[in-house]
């Protein structure tokens, strides 16, 4: 089913890496070219790192790959030119337009960047890897968007990056009965994410990577696909830990209902009769974008069950988690409808609450009413941000019980009161994806975010990076000389929060974000 955030796009703007690069090993200048399992490849080299983009994973998934799950790409003769993107898959124009700059959009997008430190071990030791799945809501956003830089240059030690396209929308996520090959359909967004990680598998030694030190991230959709490829029985031992930043461990459509849903779809754009298949795949893309499917499905081969399902029956390997939220998430989807033109008004306020949470009962509405009072708030907009937040939240904390049952899980919440954003009628405070400003150089404009942020918040960026690449080096959230992140006792909850004052350790997560009251009714994490 679709989660209460599928329909935010995060605004990730920039950011430079300020921390000296912890490991202090001999090191030896690597080559740009490098072979892997279909030719050789040239990249470049770029501010303190190794770049090597537009690798193909899979095959172009078009014509009649259209639809099907990802083909193994062809190989090559001579060496491969690695040193520009390539386009990313077919979406909309939104906000990654804008952070897009122009770059183009093609089905042939099943394409990956390898990002190294500069220098790497003389020993030959290899390096553990990250690999970053985008968000977007499944409609929106590429790889090539996220600069590893800040990462590689001011994490806690070496370490390798890879960002990654998929599939989106319908072409990513539509199922129908014509498209059933005998393990059902759907899902094919997933499948890519899955052959980027066995691509990972077979060729990251090359770049000096350690296949079996995986670490797997994502943020908002790419959080949830993050939770699906740990609910896919055949994603195990592709990686060993993973971050899922502000998306939660989604539910599923059952295959029956998305494959009718996908019928009508198909009867909806003139698909009918004996070949509905090569209708479908002779529909242009823009078409297909324009009617999006984001909906994961269930009871295939690759989902026997959803992810939010998996991860109740404690079907998921036990792997080290680190998982958290935004302070503010939801104010980026009350930005989207009052932060630019007309303001949320107290008489507004009513009608605002029930179509943010068009689910609840009248009563249920009026009793939120009286716990986030209009006049408690300096702005209507700042209370519905706040009772939309804590509702989401709350499904967070119901996660984290079931999570830690039976995995190492740690806990952050980013906590900056006021991160790089857009101009805005409300003050945002951690709105969702804005931490994304402080692990990524977003389109190589760091000194956009250099330029306007403080010193502590650069600092906090600077800590945020270490506990990603420590963890993605240890399994576990712990850089030297910084204050550890324990591990999740629902008993005991701990949350790191990190501000810009001097991130600390704190346990009224759950009452600050009022869990008991929101327990009552209907998780919309």
């Amino acid at each position: 089913m679709k989660h209460a955030w599928s329909a935010i796009v995060g605004l990730p703007i920039v950011l430079v890496g300020f921390a000296l690069r912890a490991s202090a090993a001999p090191v030896v200048a690597p080559s740009d070219v490098v072979t892997i399992d279909t030719g050789q490849l040239r990249g470049r080299q770029s501010a303190g790192l190794r770049l090597f983009e537009g690798i193909p994973y899979a095959a172009p998934p078009v014509g009649e790959l259209r639809w099907r799950p990802p083909a193994l790409p062809g190989s090559w003769s001579g060496v491969r030119d690695a040193t520009s993107a390539r386009p990313s898959c077919p979406q909309g124009n939104g906000a990654f337009e804008v952070l897009g700059s122009g770059i183009a959009k093609s089905e042939d997008c099943l394409y990956l960047n390898v990002s190294t430190p500069r220098a790497l071990p003389v020993d030959g030791q290899q390096l553990p890897v990250l690999v970053w799945i985008h968000g977007g809501s499944f409609t929106s956003g590429s790889g090539d968007t996220y600069g590893a830089g800040p990462l590689i240059t001011g994490g806690d030690g070496d370490v390798i990056v890879v960002t990654i396209n998929y599939r989106l929308g319908a072409l990513g996520f539509l199922a129908a009965t014509a498209l059933d090959d005998g393990s059902g359909s759907g899902n094919y967004g997933l499948l890519d994410q899955q052959a980027a990680l066995r691509w990972v598998q077979h060729n990251i030694a090359a770049f000096g990577g350690d296949p079996d030190r995986v670490t797997l991230v994502g943020e908002s959709a790419g959080a949830s696909s993050v939770c699906s490829q740990l609910a896919a029985p055949s994603s195990r031992g592709l990686f060993q830990a993973v971050i899922m930043q502000s998306g939660p461990c989604a539910g599923a459509v059952p295959m029956a209902r998305a494959m009718s849903d996908g019928d009508a779809y198909a009867a909806r754009h003139g698909c009918s009769g004996s070949d509905v298949a090569a209708c479908l795949r002779g529909l242009p893309d823009d078409v297909l974008v324009a009617d999006p499917v984001t909906d994961t499905v269930s009871g295939g081969a690759f989902l026997p069950s959803g992810p939010r399902a998996a991860m109740r029956g404690g079907a998921i390997p036990q792997l080290p988690i680190l998982v958290g939220a935004n302070h503010d998430e939801m104010a980026l989807r009350v930005y989207t409808r009052y932060g630019l033109g007309m303001p949320l008004t107290a008489e507004g306020y009513h009608d605002a609450l029930v179509a943010a949470m068009p689910d609840l009962t009248p009563e249920q509405i009026t009793s939120v009413e009286h716990r986030y009072p209009v006049s408690d708030y300096a702005q209507p907009a700042l209370a519905l941000t706040r009772a939309w937040t804590d509702r989401v939240l709350s499904g967070l904390i119901v996660e984290l019980v079931e999570l830690s049952r039976t995995n190492p899980t740690y806990v952050y919440s980013f906590d900056d009161p006021a991160p790089l954003g857009p101009p805005s009628t409300f003050p945002m405070g951690a709105y969702h994806a804005s931490e994304l400003l402080g692990l990524f150089s977003m389109r190589d404009l760091s000194w956009v975010y250099s330029a306007v942020t403080s010193l502590d918040q650069q600092r906090l960026a600077s800590e945020m990076r270490r506990y990603w690449g420590r963890f993605t080096i240890a399994g576990s959230p712990d850089p030297a000389g910084l204050q550890p992140i324990p591990a999740y006792d629902s008993a005991a909850p701990q949350v790191m929060s990190f501000r810009p004052g001097g991130s600390r350790l704190v346990d009224n997560y759950a009452a600050e974000h009022q869990a008991d009251f929101w327990s009552t009714m209907p998780t919309r994490w």
